[in-house]
């Protein structure tokens, strides 16, 4: 049992290595880049040297784009860490390691068994969410969807935790007011999107599992909670500033779903046409996870019911985003832990059965493209595309092609291996 405990840690401890690796270390070294990153650096800087914590403000000028949880938090890590690049992003960067940790809970939950040596494949779960090119890209990154994905995913998750408890029990009711506190949060840091999603995931499933019931007896709490964490500040933003209301309902949520003069209007496939670019490097094992998946759906177990709630997570959401006029990749960031669930649920049954045919083209192709990836990053780098070079730096391209390098040696080493994944 010894052995088989620490072997638990080792794995917990390369998936923390390889987060501090990927999202922690370089978020100080880079300078801001993006109107995003200076406005998310600067309105919390204001709001701490003016005292101002209710009405978001650049400049002097108001600001009314987003409610105020996520300044108060990026405000937060500039008080403890100074003002600097490290302090801007570390929100980004935390938010998405505290998902990791969320997706993992939600896994090891359905997925235990008793055979200890077993359950460390649910840290698998997390790792596929990491390293998502989607996440990865925008993790780095000094933006308030990061923030807003992990108080969903939180939401979302306590739900399912709540789900799975005897009805009316205390365990029951305390996942459901951490649902309720994070549904609040949500809404504090980017709006309605914060009902909006939690309700096209969760009532669909509650219809799938024919718990009608449960869909008022379970509702009431959450939505309560939620309303009396939001209230306050919504209060005080309206008795300050009357017109902040009107102007972020009409325009950053009508206008921009709705209207034809949408902001960053898109086509509807447009996520469709960049999705499979986000979630490399698994697009290619995409089919080999829908094939395990098949005979898990309809699963009575914990685990059958995860998968099913997932499905709902990422599809629905994903056609409402679609639907919308106005679309930016960012938007899309809740939809990958249920991907990260689905694929790893997937992935494991296929492999548990042996049918690994897929899963080896799947790796097989993956490989092939970071391989021409690599020789078109060389070529670019060495001799130039119309006199452009991707880094300045050869310190910097050198880590790049090495990260390409490892990628493909992982995907050749787990073809290879792959008898001993599956026993």
């Amino acid at each position: 049992m010894e052995i088989m405990i620490t072997s638990n840690k080792r794995y917990a401890l390369l998936i923390l290595s390889f987060y501090f690796l990927a999202y922690i270390l370089p978020i100080g070294a880079l300078d801001l880049f993006s109107h995003d990153e200076t406005r998310y650096a600067e309105i919390p800087r204001e709001m701490i040297a003016t005292n101002n914590w209710v009405v978001p403000k650049i400049d002097g000028v108001r600001y009314f784009e987003k409610p105020a949880m996520g300044y108060w938090v990026h405000a937060a890590s500039i008080l403890i860490f100074g003002e600097n690049n490290f302090a801007v992003r570390f929100p980004s960067a935390l938010s998405v390691g505290l998902t990791a940790l969320l997706i993992y809970l939600m896994v090891r939950r359905a997925s235990y068994r008793e055979n200890e040596d077993e359950n460390y494949r649910a840290i698998i779960s997390p790792l596929i969410f990491l390293s998502c090119f989607g996440v990865f890209e925008i993790g780095n990154v000094a933006v308030l969807d990061n923030l807003f994905s992990f108080f969903l995913t939180a939401s979302i998750t306590s739900f399912y935790f709540a789900l799975e408890e005897s009805p009316g029990s205390g365990k029951e009711k305390l996942f459901l007011i951490i649902s309720g506190l994070a549904c609040g949060f949500s809404f504090l840091t980017k709006g309605f999107l914060a009902f909006a999603i939690p309700v096209l995931c969760l009532v669909p499933y509650l219809l799938w599992e024919r718990r009608y019931k449960d869909l008022l007896r379970m509702s009431w709490l959450p939505v309560l909670i939620a309303v009396l964490v939001a209230l306050p500040w919504s209060i005080l933003i309206h008795l300050r500033e009357p017109d902040f209301w009107r102007f972020f309902v009409w325009n950053e949520h009508i206008r921009r779903f709705m209207a034809e003069n949408a902001q960053h209007k898109k086509s509807f496939w447009y996520f469709f046409m960049t999705a499979p670019a986000m979630f490399i490097p698994w697009t290619f094992l995409i089919p080999s996870a829908v094939f395990g998946l098949k005979s898990l759906i309809n699963n009575h177990s914990l685990q059958g019911r995860l998968i099913r709630l997932s499905f709902c997570w990422l599809v629905l959401p994903f056609l409402f985003f679609s639907i919308s006029n106005g679309k930016l990749i960012t938007y899309i960031l809740p939809c990958f832990p249920p991907f990260a669930i689905l694929m790893y649920f997937g992935l494991l049954n296929i492999l548990e059965k042996g049918r690994d045919k897929l899963f080896r083209w799947g790796v097989a192709g993956n490989g092939i493209f970071f391989i021409l990836v690599l020789f078109a990053f060389t070529y670019i780098q060495l001799w130039g595309y119309r006199d452009f070079h991707l880094f300045e730096h050869y310190w910097k391209a050198i880590l790049f092609a090495s990260g390409l390098i490892i990628i493909i040696s992982f995907c050749f080493w787990s073809i290879k291996c792959l008898k001993a994944l599956i026993k």
